[in-house]
Protein backbone atom coordinates (compact mmCIF):
# COMPACT_ATOMS: atom_id res chain seq x y z
CA UNK A 1 0.00 0.00 0.00
CA UNK A 2 1.55 3.24 -1.16
CA UNK A 3 1.80 6.38 1.54
CA UNK A 4 -0.66 8.18 0.16
CA UNK A 5 -3.38 5.84 0.90
CA UNK A 6 -2.22 5.60 4.54
CA UNK A 7 -1.69 9.41 4.66
CA UNK A 8 -5.65 9.23 3.05
CA UNK A 9 -6.48 7.17 6.30
CA UNK A 10 -5.10 9.69 9.01
CA UNK A 11 -6.86 12.43 7.20
CA UNK A 12 -10.40 10.51 7.33
CA UNK A 13 -9.69 10.22 10.96
CA UNK A 14 -8.64 13.73 11.34
CA UNK A 15 -12.45 14.35 9.96
CA UNK A 16 -14.18 11.76 12.33
CA UNK A 17 -12.03 14.13 14.94
CA UNK A 18 -9.21 11.61 15.65
CA UNK A 19 -5.96 12.74 15.92
CA UNK A 20 -3.25 10.66 14.86
CA UNK A 21 0.46 10.08 13.70
CA UNK A 22 1.47 7.54 11.24
CA UNK A 23 4.71 5.70 12.36
CA UNK A 24 6.87 4.50 9.56
CA UNK A 25 9.13 0.78 10.46
CA UNK A 26 10.30 -2.53 8.22
CA UNK A 27 7.74 -4.43 6.85
CA UNK A 28 6.69 -6.49 9.80
CA UNK A 29 3.82 -8.93 10.73
CA UNK A 30 3.72 -9.92 13.65
CA UNK A 31 2.29 -7.75 16.56
CA UNK A 32 5.40 -8.38 19.16
CA UNK A 33 7.67 -7.37 16.35
CA UNK A 34 5.81 -4.17 15.77
CA UNK A 35 5.48 -3.16 19.40
CA UNK A 36 9.04 -4.38 19.75
CA UNK A 37 10.80 -2.50 16.80
CA UNK A 38 8.37 0.85 18.24
CA UNK A 39 9.66 0.42 22.18
CA UNK A 40 6.01 -0.59 22.90
CA UNK A 41 4.33 -3.73 24.50
CA UNK A 42 1.46 -6.07 22.97
CA UNK A 43 -0.66 -3.80 26.14
CA UNK A 44 -0.13 -0.66 23.81
CA UNK A 45 -1.57 -1.86 20.93
CA UNK A 46 -5.37 -2.17 19.59
CA UNK A 47 -6.17 -4.81 17.47
CA UNK A 48 -9.01 -4.97 15.37
CA UNK A 49 -10.20 -8.24 14.54
CA UNK A 50 -13.13 -8.83 11.99
CA UNK A 51 -15.30 -11.11 12.67
CA UNK A 52 -18.77 -12.49 11.04
CA UNK A 53 -21.98 -12.83 13.90
CA UNK A 54 -24.88 -14.48 12.84
CA UNK A 55 -23.93 -14.11 9.02
CA UNK A 56 -23.07 -10.23 9.39
CA UNK A 57 -19.37 -8.55 9.96
CA UNK A 58 -18.72 -6.56 12.89
CA UNK A 59 -15.22 -5.71 14.16
CA UNK A 60 -14.02 -5.77 17.66
CA UNK A 61 -11.53 -3.98 19.03
CA UNK A 62 -9.01 -5.22 21.81
CA UNK A 63 -5.61 -4.80 23.30
CA UNK A 64 -2.89 -7.13 21.91
CA UNK A 65 -2.25 -8.87 25.25
CA UNK A 66 -5.58 -10.36 25.61
CA UNK A 67 -8.45 -12.49 24.33
CA UNK A 68 -11.83 -12.46 23.31
CA UNK A 69 -14.43 -14.05 24.77
CA UNK A 70 -16.75 -15.69 22.74
CA UNK A 71 -19.24 -16.07 25.04
CA UNK A 72 -19.42 -12.57 26.04
CA UNK A 73 -19.88 -11.51 22.82
CA UNK A 74 -22.95 -13.53 21.92
CA UNK A 75 -24.58 -12.76 25.01
CA UNK A 76 -23.85 -9.27 24.59
CA UNK A 77 -25.14 -9.52 20.87
CA UNK A 78 -27.85 -12.04 21.65
CA UNK A 79 -26.75 -14.31 18.49
CA UNK A 80 -25.61 -17.95 18.36
CA UNK A 81 -23.12 -17.80 15.99
CA UNK A 82 -19.17 -16.20 16.06
CA UNK A 83 -16.62 -16.46 13.86
CA UNK A 84 -13.46 -15.02 12.64
CA UNK A 85 -14.05 -13.92 9.24
CA UNK A 86 -12.09 -16.58 6.73
CA UNK A 87 -9.04 -14.23 4.51
CA UNK A 88 -11.42 -14.33 1.38
CA UNK A 89 -13.92 -12.90 3.34
CA UNK A 90 -11.72 -10.18 5.15
CA UNK A 91 -9.97 -8.95 1.71
CA UNK A 92 -13.48 -8.69 0.14
CA UNK A 93 -14.56 -6.32 2.98
CA UNK A 94 -12.18 -4.44 4.15
CA UNK A 95 -10.06 -4.18 0.80
CA UNK A 96 -7.06 -4.22 2.63
CA UNK A 97 -4.67 -7.15 3.33
CA UNK A 98 -5.13 -10.11 5.68
CA UNK A 99 -3.72 -9.23 9.09
CA UNK A 100 -3.35 -5.36 8.10
CA UNK A 101 -7.06 -4.24 9.55
CA UNK A 102 -7.44 -0.98 10.47
CA UNK A 103 -9.59 0.92 12.86
CA UNK A 104 -12.09 2.23 10.87
CA UNK A 105 -13.69 0.00 8.04
CA UNK A 106 -16.52 1.72 6.60
CA UNK A 107 -18.09 -1.23 5.11
CA UNK A 108 -18.58 -2.85 8.94
CA UNK A 109 -21.38 -1.14 10.43
CA UNK A 110 -21.13 -2.55 14.20
CA UNK A 111 -17.83 -1.85 16.16
CA UNK A 112 -17.07 -3.28 19.51
CA UNK A 113 -14.38 -2.22 21.72
CA UNK A 114 -13.17 -3.61 25.03
CA UNK A 115 -13.20 -1.10 28.19
CA UNK A 116 -8.97 -2.47 28.84
CA UNK A 117 -8.08 -0.58 26.08
CA UNK A 118 -8.64 3.14 27.37
CA UNK A 119 -6.47 1.81 30.12
CA UNK A 120 -4.03 3.35 28.21
CA UNK A 121 -3.86 7.02 27.20
CA UNK A 122 -2.30 6.20 23.75
CA UNK A 123 -2.46 2.96 21.87
CA UNK A 124 -1.12 1.69 18.60
CA UNK A 125 -3.39 0.06 15.31
CA UNK A 126 -3.03 -0.78 11.81
CA UNK A 127 -2.94 0.90 8.66
CA UNK A 128 -3.74 -1.59 5.94
CA UNK A 129 -0.26 -1.76 5.42
CA UNK A 130 2.95 -3.76 7.27
CA UNK A 131 4.93 -0.64 6.98
CA UNK A 132 3.06 1.56 8.76
CA UNK A 133 1.33 1.90 11.81
CA UNK A 134 -1.15 4.39 13.48
CA UNK A 135 -0.55 6.07 17.19
CA UNK A 136 -4.02 7.93 18.48
CA UNK A 137 -5.66 8.61 22.13
CA UNK A 138 -7.36 5.67 22.78
CA UNK A 139 -10.31 8.21 24.26
CA UNK A 140 -10.92 9.00 20.46
CA UNK A 141 -11.84 5.19 19.23
CA UNK A 142 -15.10 6.09 20.84
CA UNK A 143 -15.56 8.98 17.77
CA UNK A 144 -15.97 6.09 15.69
CA UNK A 145 -19.30 5.36 14.02
CA UNK A 146 -21.78 2.75 15.26
CA UNK A 147 -18.93 2.20 18.21
CA UNK A 148 -19.84 0.65 22.03
CA UNK A 149 -17.67 -0.21 24.71
CA UNK A 150 -18.00 -2.90 27.21
CA UNK A 151 -16.06 -6.00 28.38
CA UNK A 152 -15.80 -8.98 25.23
CA UNK A 153 -12.18 -10.25 26.95
CA UNK A 154 -11.80 -13.73 28.65
CA UNK A 155 -11.36 -12.90 32.26
CA UNK A 156 -7.65 -14.31 32.60
CA UNK A 157 -6.08 -11.98 30.26
CA UNK A 158 -2.20 -12.38 31.07
CA UNK A 159 -0.32 -12.63 27.96
CA UNK A 160 3.55 -13.03 27.99
CA UNK A 161 5.10 -9.98 26.51
CA UNK A 162 8.37 -11.00 24.31
CA UNK A 163 9.45 -13.48 21.91
CA UNK A 164 10.79 -16.01 24.68
CA UNK A 165 7.66 -15.50 26.79
CA UNK A 166 9.11 -13.32 29.44
CA UNK A 167 8.37 -9.65 29.27
CA UNK A 168 11.29 -7.72 27.83
CA UNK A 169 12.79 -5.30 30.03
CA UNK A 170 14.92 -2.55 28.26
CA UNK A 171 18.72 -1.82 28.93
CA UNK A 172 20.39 1.38 27.61
CA UNK A 173 24.29 1.59 27.89
CA UNK A 174 26.48 4.86 27.22
CA UNK A 175 30.12 4.98 26.40
CA UNK A 176 31.88 8.04 25.88
CA UNK A 177 33.68 8.44 22.32
CA UNK A 178 37.35 8.89 23.73
CA UNK A 179 39.19 5.84 21.97
CA UNK A 180 38.85 2.33 21.03
CA UNK A 181 37.52 -0.38 23.44
CA UNK A 182 39.95 -1.79 25.60
CA UNK A 183 40.59 -5.19 27.43
CA UNK A 184 38.50 -3.74 30.75
CA UNK A 185 35.51 -3.10 28.61
CA UNK A 186 35.64 -6.27 26.46
CA UNK A 187 35.87 -8.69 29.87
CA UNK A 188 33.84 -6.32 32.47
CA UNK A 189 31.22 -4.72 29.89
CA UNK A 190 30.92 -6.28 26.01
CA UNK A 191 30.94 -9.80 27.30
CA UNK A 192 28.31 -9.20 29.50
CA UNK A 193 26.23 -7.35 26.81
CA UNK A 194 26.78 -10.68 24.40
CA UNK A 195 24.98 -12.65 27.52
CA UNK A 196 22.25 -10.27 27.60
CA UNK A 197 21.48 -10.87 24.09
CA UNK A 198 21.37 -14.68 24.29
CA UNK A 199 18.11 -14.03 26.67
CA UNK A 200 15.86 -12.92 24.73
CA UNK A 201 14.84 -11.34 27.87
CA UNK A 202 16.08 -8.00 27.33
CA UNK A 203 15.92 -5.01 24.34
CA UNK A 204 19.26 -3.62 24.31
CA UNK A 205 20.55 0.08 23.10
CA UNK A 206 24.32 0.24 23.03
CA UNK A 207 24.79 4.29 22.57
CA UNK A 208 28.30 5.88 21.73
CA UNK A 209 27.43 8.80 23.53
CA UNK A 210 29.41 11.33 21.56
CA UNK A 211 27.50 14.62 22.43
CA UNK A 212 28.53 13.46 26.27
CA UNK A 213 32.25 13.82 24.67
CA UNK A 214 31.73 17.44 24.08
CA UNK A 215 31.33 18.51 27.63
CA UNK A 216 35.17 18.92 28.27
CA UNK A 217 38.34 19.62 25.90
CA UNK A 218 38.27 17.44 22.46
CA UNK A 219 39.33 17.39 19.26
CA UNK A 220 36.91 17.00 16.05
CA UNK A 221 39.29 14.84 14.18
CA UNK A 222 39.85 12.58 16.91
CA UNK A 223 36.00 12.45 17.99
CA UNK A 224 35.41 11.79 14.41
CA UNK A 225 37.19 8.88 14.34
CA UNK A 226 37.39 7.28 17.83
CA UNK A 227 33.37 7.01 17.50
CA UNK A 228 33.28 4.90 14.82
CA UNK A 229 36.32 2.87 16.05
CA UNK A 230 34.00 2.02 18.82
CA UNK A 231 30.96 0.44 16.55
CA UNK A 232 33.48 -1.27 14.56
CA UNK A 233 34.41 -3.07 17.82
CA UNK A 234 31.00 -3.36 19.22
CA UNK A 235 30.17 -5.63 15.82
CA UNK A 236 33.89 -7.64 16.02
CA UNK A 237 32.88 -8.53 19.62
CA UNK A 238 30.53 -10.07 18.78
CA UNK A 239 27.05 -7.43 19.64
CA UNK A 240 24.58 -8.47 16.93
CA UNK A 241 22.68 -4.88 15.18
CA UNK A 242 19.57 -7.56 14.95
CA UNK A 243 19.20 -8.03 18.46
CA UNK A 244 20.21 -4.90 20.11
CA UNK A 245 20.14 -0.95 18.44
CA UNK A 246 24.12 0.31 17.97
CA UNK A 247 23.85 3.81 17.41
CA UNK A 248 25.50 7.60 17.79
CA UNK A 249 24.03 9.72 20.61
CA UNK A 250 24.18 13.11 18.04
CA UNK A 251 22.03 10.61 14.94
CA UNK A 252 18.76 10.97 17.66
CA UNK A 253 18.20 14.70 18.00
CA UNK A 254 15.37 13.91 20.58
CA UNK A 255 18.17 12.83 22.91
CA UNK A 256 19.07 17.02 23.02
CA UNK A 257 15.55 17.74 22.71
CA UNK A 258 14.47 15.99 25.57
CA UNK A 259 17.10 17.26 27.85
CA UNK A 260 16.41 20.70 27.55
CA UNK A 261 12.97 19.97 28.58
CA UNK A 262 14.18 18.27 31.76
CA UNK A 263 16.03 20.69 32.40
CA UNK A 264 13.31 22.42 33.73
CA UNK A 265 12.76 19.74 36.15
CA UNK A 266 16.57 20.60 37.99
CA UNK A 267 18.50 23.26 39.67
CA UNK A 268 21.66 24.74 38.82
CA UNK A 269 22.21 24.36 42.65
CA UNK A 270 21.83 20.37 42.23
CA UNK A 271 23.62 20.12 39.38
CA UNK A 272 26.54 22.02 41.41
CA UNK A 273 26.60 19.62 43.97
CA UNK A 274 27.29 16.59 42.25
CA UNK A 275 30.29 15.07 43.04
CA UNK A 276 31.48 14.33 39.46
CA UNK A 277 31.12 17.64 38.56
CA UNK A 278 32.95 19.06 40.92
CA UNK A 279 35.66 16.77 40.54
CA UNK A 280 35.66 17.95 36.29
CA UNK A 281 35.38 21.66 37.31
CA UNK A 282 38.95 20.60 39.24
CA UNK A 283 40.23 18.87 36.28
CA UNK A 284 39.04 21.27 33.77
CA UNK A 285 38.99 24.36 35.82
CA UNK A 286 38.97 26.59 32.49
CA UNK A 287 36.53 25.04 30.58
CA UNK A 288 33.85 24.61 33.02
CA UNK A 289 30.75 24.87 30.18
CA UNK A 290 27.15 24.99 30.65
CA UNK A 291 27.20 21.27 28.96
CA UNK A 292 29.19 19.97 31.65
CA UNK A 293 26.87 21.43 33.94
CA UNK A 294 24.00 19.96 32.46
CA UNK A 295 25.53 16.23 31.73
CA UNK A 296 23.80 14.79 34.77
CA UNK A 297 20.53 16.13 32.63
CA UNK A 298 21.48 14.79 28.81
CA UNK A 299 22.41 11.27 30.43
CA UNK A 300 19.05 11.37 31.99
CA UNK A 301 17.24 12.06 28.43
CA UNK A 302 19.80 9.15 27.33
CA UNK A 303 17.80 6.66 28.89
CA UNK A 304 14.70 7.91 29.51
CA UNK A 305 13.94 8.70 25.87
CA UNK A 306 13.95 4.66 25.93
CA UNK A 307 11.79 4.56 28.93
CA UNK A 308 14.55 2.10 30.09
CA UNK A 309 14.89 0.32 33.17
CA UNK A 310 18.00 -1.17 33.56
CA UNK A 311 21.39 0.58 33.05
CA UNK A 312 24.58 -1.00 33.17
CA UNK A 313 27.02 1.45 34.92
CA UNK A 314 29.13 1.73 37.91
CA UNK A 315 29.12 2.57 41.55
CA UNK A 316 30.58 5.66 40.47
CA UNK A 317 27.63 6.73 38.04
CA UNK A 318 24.87 6.15 40.60
CA UNK A 319 24.70 10.13 41.45
CA UNK A 320 23.97 10.62 38.04
CA UNK A 321 21.31 8.05 37.83
CA UNK A 322 19.58 9.25 40.67
CA UNK A 323 19.19 12.40 39.17
CA UNK A 324 17.50 10.31 36.41
CA UNK A 325 15.22 8.92 38.89
CA UNK A 326 14.57 12.61 40.68
CA UNK A 327 13.01 13.77 36.98
CA UNK A 328 11.71 10.86 36.06
CA UNK A 329 9.44 11.10 39.37
CA UNK A 330 9.05 15.04 38.58
CA UNK A 331 8.04 14.42 34.92
CA UNK A 332 5.66 11.97 36.46
CA UNK A 333 4.30 14.04 39.07
CA UNK A 334 3.64 17.53 37.11
CA UNK A 335 2.61 16.54 34.06
CA UNK A 336 1.38 12.83 34.05
CA UNK A 337 3.95 10.99 31.86
CA UNK A 338 4.65 7.08 33.19
CA UNK A 339 9.15 7.70 33.02
CA UNK A 340 10.50 4.18 34.75
CA UNK A 341 13.00 4.94 37.39
CA UNK A 342 15.73 2.90 36.02
CA UNK A 343 17.91 1.15 38.58
CA UNK A 344 21.41 0.41 38.39
CA UNK A 345 22.33 -3.39 36.45
CA UNK A 346 25.20 -5.31 37.10
CA UNK A 347 26.17 -7.91 33.97
CA UNK A 348 28.44 -10.55 33.84
CA UNK A 349 31.55 -9.34 33.78
CA UNK A 350 35.01 -9.31 35.30
CA UNK A 351 37.51 -6.74 36.81
CA UNK A 352 40.32 -6.04 34.93
CA UNK A 353 42.75 -3.98 37.01
CA UNK A 354 44.98 -1.15 35.42
CA UNK A 355 48.42 -1.72 33.93
CA UNK A 356 49.56 0.92 36.71
CA UNK A 357 48.97 -1.07 39.70
CA UNK A 358 46.14 0.88 41.24
CA UNK A 359 42.41 0.77 40.65
CA UNK A 360 40.38 -0.28 37.40
CA UNK A 361 41.56 -0.23 33.98
CA UNK A 362 40.65 3.11 32.18
CA UNK A 363 41.31 4.57 28.68
CA UNK A 364 41.68 7.85 30.54
CA UNK A 365 44.78 7.22 32.13
CA UNK A 366 47.56 7.13 29.81
CA UNK A 367 49.51 3.25 30.75
CA UNK A 368 46.42 1.73 32.23
CA UNK A 369 45.11 -0.44 29.34
CA UNK A 370 45.48 -2.73 26.43
CA UNK A 371 43.74 -1.64 23.42
CA UNK A 372 41.63 -4.80 21.78
CA UNK A 373 43.60 -3.83 18.62
CA UNK A 374 46.72 -4.02 20.00
CA UNK A 375 49.67 -6.83 18.36
CA UNK A 376 51.52 -9.17 20.71
CA UNK A 377 54.55 -6.94 20.86
CA UNK A 378 52.74 -4.15 22.02
CA UNK A 379 50.65 -6.31 24.69
CA UNK A 380 54.06 -8.06 25.94
CA UNK A 381 55.38 -4.22 26.21
CA UNK A 382 52.63 -2.98 27.84
CA UNK A 383 52.26 -5.72 30.29
CA UNK A 384 56.21 -5.85 30.97
CA UNK A 385 55.98 -2.36 31.72
CA UNK A 386 53.56 -3.47 35.59
CA UNK A 387 55.71 -1.84 38.02
CA UNK A 388 56.91 -5.13 40.26
CA UNK A 389 60.17 -5.60 42.34
CA UNK A 390 63.55 -6.67 41.47
CA UNK A 391 63.16 -9.73 43.84
CA UNK A 392 59.81 -12.37 44.51
CA UNK A 393 58.52 -13.07 47.89
CA UNK A 394 57.44 -11.33 50.92
CA UNK A 395 54.81 -9.11 50.71
CA UNK A 396 52.84 -8.36 47.48
CA UNK A 397 52.81 -4.55 46.08
CA UNK A 398 50.42 -3.36 43.93
CA UNK A 399 51.91 -3.96 41.29
CA UNK A 400 52.44 -7.98 41.67
CA UNK A 401 48.96 -7.87 42.91
CA UNK A 402 47.63 -6.99 39.07
CA UNK A 403 50.02 -9.43 37.86
CA UNK A 404 48.32 -11.98 39.76
CA UNK A 405 44.90 -10.58 38.80
CA UNK A 406 45.88 -11.03 35.21
CA UNK A 407 46.72 -14.57 36.03
CA UNK A 408 43.81 -15.18 37.43
CA UNK A 409 41.82 -14.40 34.56
CA UNK A 410 44.13 -15.52 31.47
CA UNK A 411 45.82 -18.61 32.76
CA UNK A 412 44.09 -19.81 35.99
CA UNK A 413 45.50 -23.47 35.54
CA UNK A 414 49.23 -21.90 36.46
CA UNK A 415 48.19 -19.60 38.84
CA UNK A 416 49.11 -21.72 41.87
CA UNK A 417 52.71 -22.73 40.66
CA UNK A 418 53.81 -19.13 39.65
CA UNK A 419 52.41 -18.38 43.29
CA UNK A 420 54.71 -20.80 44.84
CA UNK A 421 57.98 -19.56 43.17
CA UNK A 422 56.73 -16.09 44.51
CA UNK A 423 56.34 -17.27 47.95
CA UNK A 424 59.55 -19.26 47.69
CA UNK A 425 61.53 -16.10 45.84
CA UNK A 426 62.34 -18.32 42.81
CA UNK A 427 59.40 -16.30 40.47
CA UNK A 428 61.59 -14.69 37.49
CA UNK A 429 58.71 -11.80 36.70
CA UNK A 430 59.14 -11.21 32.93
CA UNK A 431 58.60 -14.51 33.20
CA UNK A 432 55.10 -14.35 34.44
CA UNK A 433 54.66 -10.88 32.35
CA UNK A 434 54.95 -13.06 29.24
CA UNK A 435 53.19 -15.85 29.61
CA UNK A 436 50.02 -13.36 30.64
CA UNK A 437 50.92 -11.29 27.45
CA UNK A 438 50.56 -14.35 25.66
CA UNK A 439 47.42 -15.73 26.83
CA UNK A 440 45.59 -11.84 25.91
CA UNK A 441 47.07 -11.79 23.00
CA UNK A 442 45.37 -15.60 22.00
CA UNK A 443 41.97 -14.84 23.52
CA UNK A 444 41.66 -11.07 21.68
CA UNK A 445 42.68 -12.83 18.30
CA UNK A 446 39.25 -14.07 17.40
CA UNK A 447 38.06 -10.54 17.68
CA UNK A 448 40.97 -8.98 15.64
CA UNK A 449 40.55 -11.21 12.69
CA UNK A 450 36.59 -10.29 13.22
CA UNK A 451 37.29 -6.74 13.17
CA UNK A 452 39.68 -7.07 9.78
CA UNK A 453 37.05 -8.62 8.19
CA UNK A 454 34.10 -6.17 9.29
CA UNK A 455 36.71 -3.02 7.95
CA UNK A 456 36.76 -4.26 4.44
CA UNK A 457 32.92 -4.01 4.62
CA UNK A 458 32.27 -0.40 5.32
CA UNK A 459 29.08 0.08 3.54
CA UNK A 460 27.96 -2.52 6.34
CA UNK A 461 28.97 -0.16 9.11
CA UNK A 462 27.29 2.71 7.44
CA UNK A 463 24.41 0.20 7.12
CA UNK A 464 24.24 -0.43 10.74
CA UNK A 465 24.58 3.67 11.63
CA UNK A 466 21.87 4.35 9.71
CA UNK A 467 19.65 1.38 10.81
CA UNK A 468 20.36 1.72 14.77
CA UNK A 469 19.51 5.56 13.92
CA UNK A 470 16.27 4.96 12.02
CA UNK A 471 14.98 2.52 14.93
CA UNK A 472 16.18 4.57 17.65
CA UNK A 473 14.45 8.13 16.27
CA UNK A 474 11.25 5.46 15.96
CA UNK A 475 10.77 4.85 19.65
CA UNK A 476 12.50 8.25 20.89
CA UNK A 477 10.04 10.54 18.49
CA UNK A 478 7.49 9.40 20.30
CA UNK A 479 8.35 9.72 23.87
CA UNK A 480 9.23 13.45 22.97
CA UNK A 481 5.84 13.50 21.47
CA UNK A 482 4.18 12.76 24.61
CA UNK A 483 6.21 15.10 26.77
CA UNK A 484 5.77 18.28 24.59
CA UNK A 485 1.71 17.12 24.55
CA UNK A 486 2.07 16.76 28.23
CA UNK A 487 4.01 20.34 28.89
CA UNK A 488 2.04 22.12 26.83
CA UNK A 489 4.04 22.68 23.90
CA UNK A 490 1.78 20.77 21.28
Amino acid sequence: MDDNKIAEYGEKLKQLGIKNEVLKHPHLVKPIEVVTYLGQTLADSAATLLFIADGQPITLIRRDDVKISFSKVKKLLGIKDLRIASQEEFVKITGLPVGAARHYLPGVKQTIIDKKVFEKEYVLGGTGSFQHTIRLKSEDLKKLPNSSVTDIIEDDIAISQGLSGNKIKRVFSGIRATGRLHLGNYLGAVKGFLELEKTGQYETIYCVVDVHSITTPYKPEALRKNKREIIIDYLAAGLDPQKSLIIYQSDIPQHTELAFYFSTAETVARMQHLPTFKDKVKQYPHNVTMALLNYPILMAADILVYKTELVPVGIDQEPHLEVTREIARKMNQEYGMNFPEPIRFATKGSYVPSLSGEGKMSKTVEGSFINLTDSADVIRKKVRSVPTATTSGGEMNPGVKTLFAFADLFISSEVEKYKKDFENGTLQFVTLKDAIADAVYKELQPFQKKREEIIKDQAYIDKVIKEGAEKARSIASQTVAEVKEKMGLS
